[in-house]
C-alpha cells in the first residue's frame, strides 16, 4: 500500500516549474477497465467539454495520492519541451538506461533515473524549454551509438522517447507519460527517483539540483546530425477521392452526419454514431470517428458494426449476388 502525503502549494508550484510544459493533462482510472488495465483519459470540463487546465490543486492531489495524472511533453505553441523522458520496460531495461545515464554524464548532462512498474524512466531536463525535434535528434543518435534498441523501424521492444513527435499541429496532444511521484493504480505503488529519499519534497529538491541541459549545449551535441531516417515520421498524404464510373453514387458518411466541432482529434473527424443515436445512446456525440486521410474509413467506438450504421441511415450496404 502506498503512503499518503499532504504537500504544500509551494511544493506543487515547484513541481509545475520542473515538469509541466502544457496545461492539458490526463487522469488514470481508479478502477480497472474490463481488460484489467488502468487507462488514462483526457481531463475535461463537464460543462464546456474543453480540456481542464492543470494547476497546483491537481498537482497536490497527484502527489498526495488522491489521483494519478499523466503529462504531455510538447507545448504546441512553441514546439518545445521542458524535459525528455526515456521509457524502458524490456529485459535489461535498467542496464540500458544506466548506460545512457553514464554516457549523458560524459557530455555534462545529469539525468535522473526513476523506477517504474516494469523497468525505469530516465529524465533529462532543459535549462529552458528545448525544441522537441532537436532533443529527439540527440537522444536517438546517442542510443543508436550505444546499441540501445529503440521502438520503431521494425523493433517492438526497446526504449520509447518522450516526446514521440518532433512537432504538433493545432489540436494535437501527442503522447503522455505518467507524472513522476504519483501512485500507479495497477500496482498500487509509487515509483521514485533512485538518488533521493522517497517523499515529494526531497525528490523535487533532487531534481532542482541537477545540472540542466542548455539549448547551446544541445545544438553543439547534435551539430551535423539528423533524426535517423528509419525513425522519421510518415508523411501525411491528402485524401484524393477516387474516380467513379458514370452514374455511380458512392456512399460517403460525411454527407449523413454532423461533425462534432468540440472534439479536436488530429487524425479523425468525430460525430454522433447514427446507430447509437437510434438506440438512445451516444449522449456526447463522439462515438463515431471518420479518418481524415480517407473519409471512407469510419468506426463506432461503442461497438456498432458498419452494417448497423448504414441501416440506421436508411442506406443499407448492398450485397453482391453470386451465381
Amino acid at each position: 500500500m502506498y503512503e499518503h502525503f499532504c504537500v504544500s502549494r509551494e511544493t506543487a508550484r515547484e513541481y509545475i516549474q520542473l515538469f509541466v510544459n502544457r496545461l492539458a493533462y490526463g487522469m488514470q482510472f481508479i478502477r480497472p477497465a474490463a481488460d484489467g488495465s488502468f487507462p488514462y483519459f483526457l481531463a475535461k470540463d463537464k460543462t464546456t467539454d474543453e480540456p481542464k487546465p492543470l494547476n497546483a490543486d491537481v498537482i497536490r492531489m497527484h502527489l498526495n495520492g488522491d489521483i494519478t495524472i499523466n503529462l504531455f511533453s510538447i507545448n504546441p505553441v512553441t514546439q518545445r519541451t521542458k524535459w525528455v523522458a526515456i521509457d524502458a520496460d524490456f529485459d535489461g531495461a535498467i542496464e540500458a538506461l544506466s548506460r545512457l545515464q553514464w554516457e549523458l554524464k560524459q557530455d555534462g548532462v545529469e539525468a535522473a533515473l526513476e523506477q517504474s512498474r516494469r523497468g525505469g524512466h530516465l529524465w533529462i531536463f532543459g535549462h529552458s524549454p528545448l525544441l522537441a525535434s532537436e532533443a529527439r535528434i540527440y537522444i536517438y543518435n546517442l542510443a543508436l551509438r550505444l546499441g540501445v534498441p529503440i521502438v520503431g523501424a521494425g523493433l517492438k521492444r526497446g526504449i520509447e522517447v518522450f516526446p514521440k513527435q518532433d512537432r504538433l499541429e493545432d489540436g494535437e496532444y501527442g503522447n503522455a507519460i505518467r507524472a513522476p511521484m504519483g501512485v500507479h493504480r495497477k500496482s498500487n505503488r509509487r515509483y521514485w527517483f533512485y538518488e533521493s529519499a522517497p517523499n515529494p519534497e526531497a525528490q523535487i529538491d533532487y531534481i532542482r539540483g541537477l545540472k540542466k541541459l542548455t539549448e547551446v549545449e544541445l545544438q553543439t551535441f547534435i551539430q551535423g546530425m539528423t533524426l535517423p531516417e528509419a525513425y522519421l515520421p510518415p508523411k501525411r498524404e491528402p485524401y484524393i477521392p477516387p474516380v467513379l464510373p458514370p452514374g455511380y453514387k458512392e456512399f460517403r458518411i460525411l454527407e449523413h452526419v454532423q461533425i462534432n466541432t468540440r472534439e479536436r482529434d488530429p487524425k479523425n473527424w468525430v460525430a454522433r454514431c447514427p446507430s447509437c443515436a437510434s438506440a438512445g445512446r451516444d449522449r456526447h456525440g463522439d462515438n463515431l470517428k471518420i479518418l481524415k486521410s480517407n473519409p471512407l474509413v469510419y468506426k463506432c467506438f461503442a461497438g456498432c458494426r458498419k452494417e448497423d450504421i448504414r441501416e440506421a441511415l436508411g442506406r443499407p450496404i448492398r450485397r453482391r449476388h453470386t451465381a
